[in-house]
């Protein structure tokens, strides 16, 4: 078992909000998705594509603005953003939404020398079709920051939901405006030593559906 999925686990177990061991999966699913690709992909791949690695035309549209994020000393840019639904988690009338953030585009099937990605959950009353806009006080942040052939995994990051401010989704025109401010981050591969980052997530931009599920094939 890996330290990753133990730390998912641990996490899991300990919020009182979890959704539910499917949630959990789903969240592995996203995060192994990075340490598979860099694990299974010949060196040769990651030669020709290293000159992606910090491609800002992102999936999120052209000219569409990034979020950087700076943990642990650990740095990484997000260009690629997209929002999608899973009918799996989806309950009680609520549709659960996730909006995805990728430093590669990932949907491109490209595959840098580094990757990181995070996403953001929540539930919310809505369609699949309609990324809903509002200010939403119960979410989930997790993700992984740079993560590499000699480190699969990458540093394991969520959002601290005892500190953190609401998510805000606003819409003007083409525009999407995605908000956490502040955003404080929590890190690191132990359960009783982990790292807190105070930050803000700021996006405004194009924000297309993905093409499909992040995790399907």
């Amino acid at each position: 078992m890996s330290k990753l999925w133990k730390i998912i686990q641990q996490k899991g177990m300990n919020k009182p909000n979890n959704i539910n061991n499917k949630k959990n999966k789903t969240l592995m699913k996203k995060l192994l998705m990075l340490a598979m690709a860099l694990t299974m992909s010949l060196p040769l791949l990651f030669t020709s594509c290293s000159d992606d690695d910090d491609d800002d035309n992102g999936g999120g549209g052209s000219g569409s603005s990034k979020v950087s994020l700076k943990v642990e000393g650990q740095k990484a840019d997000f260009s690629y953003i997209y929002w999608n639904t899973d009918p799996e988690l989806s309950r009680n009338g609520k549709v659960y939404y996730q909006l995805e953030f990728w430093s590669f585009d990932f949907y491109g099937k490209k595959i840098p020398s580094k990757m990181s990605m995070f996403y953001i959950g929540f539930y919310a009353d809505g369609s699949e079709s309609v990324l809903p806009t509002g200010t939403f006080s119960d979410y989930d942040l997790s993700g992984a920051l740079n993560a590499s052939q000699s480190d699969p995994e990458g540093l394991y990051i969520e959002e601290d939901e005892s500190k953190s401010g609401k998510l805000i989704i606003s819409k003007d025109g083409g525009n999407y405006s995605i908000t956490i401010d502040p955003l404080y981050i929590l890190s690191g591969d132990d359960e009783a030593h982990l790292t807190t980052t105070p930050t803000s997530l700021k996006y405004t931009g194009k924000l297309p559906k993905a093409p499909r599920q992040s995790w399907d094939d």
